[in-house]
């Protein structure tokens, strides 16, 4: 009986150390894996801007030339507009500030997203003619067309939406980054709350998607400090009532300010084409949380 339980003890001890090195395994695996990851996408962000990148933009813009004639006959909810002039705004200054768009636009838009707890809502055009409107408005995409000097590609449609009084240390958003979609891309955002100084307000760097360096492309961020010294009176903070509207190419600085109120912003990413490293970063059980929330509010 002691034999056998010496030996029940042996074989216990034996699997809890055989569960403690397959554990320790499995970590080794995950930390090797995610330093993969992290090497992976230095060389993908050298690969994109590194001086040959002119080749395929140039060869998608040959290959996929804006289709201008299509919107002729619709009107643009942002009116009169000169969209070559903005168009070379955002590639001098990295930023075009629109204005704002009409109050009944935004009146229909706040009417949910007032409603929406905290979260990331992803592809809400498929589920929000407003937003789906604004995808498809032919000024917008006149603006993309002169920008990208191709037919622009939908790639993300997500609004944010932020809690009141929530800690930075939740976000790397609040340190300045760059980011980019595909060969060439442009990003319009929409305040759908009032944005003060007292809020989460975006901070860009003007022009600074020219000024991309190798340790900058290693690092992926940089402080506020270096940011502070390098980018100076050309950094940006961007406030407005609900409804405010501006182009950016994210390839330049920027970051989020950590504000105290709840802001809500919609973010549209377009890009000159749409590839396998360009996807997006919707997931089936984000759209079904999305799915959810907004079932919750049609049901009000």
């Amino acid at each position: 009986m002691f034999l056998r339980r010496e030996l029940m003890s042996n074989r216990s001890s034996v699997g809890s150390e055989d569960s403690l090195a397959s554990s320790l395994n499995f970590v080794r695996r995950t930390a090797n894996g995610l330093k993969l990851s992290a090497t992976l996408h230095k060389i993908r962000q050298l690969f994109h801007f590194a001086p040959w990148r002119l080749g395929p933009i140039y060869a998608i813009q040959k290959l996929r030339p804006p289709l201008e004639s299509i919107d002729n006959s619709r009107e643009s909810i942002l009116g009169d507009i000169d969209a070559k002039l903005i168009a070379d705004e955002i590639r001098q200054d990295s930023v075009a500030i629109l204005g704002q768009l009409p109050a009944d636009l935004v009146s229909s838009l706040r009417k949910i997203t007032d409603q929406l707890p905290p979260e990331e809502y992803q592809l809400v055009h498929q589920i929000n003619e407003d937003v789906c409107r604004l995808t498809e408005d032919p000024g917008i995409k006149n603006i993309l067309r002169a920008y990208l000097k191709s037919e622009p590609v939908l790639l993300e449609s997500s609004l944010f939406v932020s809690r009141s009084g929530q800690s930075p240390k939740e976000h790397q958003q609040n340190s300045f980054h760059f980011d980019y979609a595909g060969w060439a891309s442009l990003n319009l955002f929409v305040y759908l709350t009032d944005v003060n100084e007292e809020s989460s307000y975006h901070i860009v760097a003007k022009g600074s998607h020219r000024d991309i360096k190798i340790t900058d492309v290693l690092r992926g961020s940089i402080t506020l400090a270096e940011a502070e010294n390098r980018f100076g009176g050309s950094i940006k903070n961007i406030t407005g009532p609900a409804g405010t509207i501006f182009f950016e190419n994210t390839e330049a600085f920027h970051r989020r300010h950590f504000g105290s109120g709840r802001r809500v912003m919609l973010n549209l990413l377009f890009s000159s084409h749409r590839s396998l490293l360009s996807r997006g970063r919707a997931s089936s059980k984000k759209i079904a949380k999305r799915n959810r929330e907004f079932q919750k509010l049609d049901a009000l």
